[in-house]
């Protein structure tokens, strides 16, 4: 069952995704909104506590939070401001693969 915490990060991944795509700042730059991933940074970071004795969690949840992290990567190879989108790929993939879903200490 999908809890409201899910939803929540499942929408700030969506409202993410569509910002990337393409330039839609202006001046062949990514549209790149900090306060959106700062939340979802916030959010992840209850959302691996509330997992954190869960022996599985949703695939949707891993897709949803892969793919918006592939976006940033994606949208580089287009946009002006590369650097940025990959300093922002680089932190929510740090953060995914050793924050969120990588080994509790027990």
């Amino acid at each position: 069952m999908e809890t409201n915490l899910e939803k929540k990060i499942k929408k700030i991944c969506i409202d993410l995704s569509v910002k990337l795509r393409g330039n839609q700042a202006g001046n062949g730059n990514a549209l790149i909104d900090y306060s959106l991933i700062e939340e979802l940074h916030s959010t992840l970071d209850v959302y691996k506590e509330s997992i954190h004795d869960e022996k599985m969690v949703s695939k949707e949840m891993v897709f949803a939070l892969f793919y918006t992290c592939s976006r940033f990567y994606i949208q580089s190879t287009y946009s002006n401001n590369a650097e940025e989108l990959i300093k922002e790929f680089n932190k929510l993939q740090y953060k995914l693969l050793h924050d969120v879903f990588g080994k509790f200490d027990s």
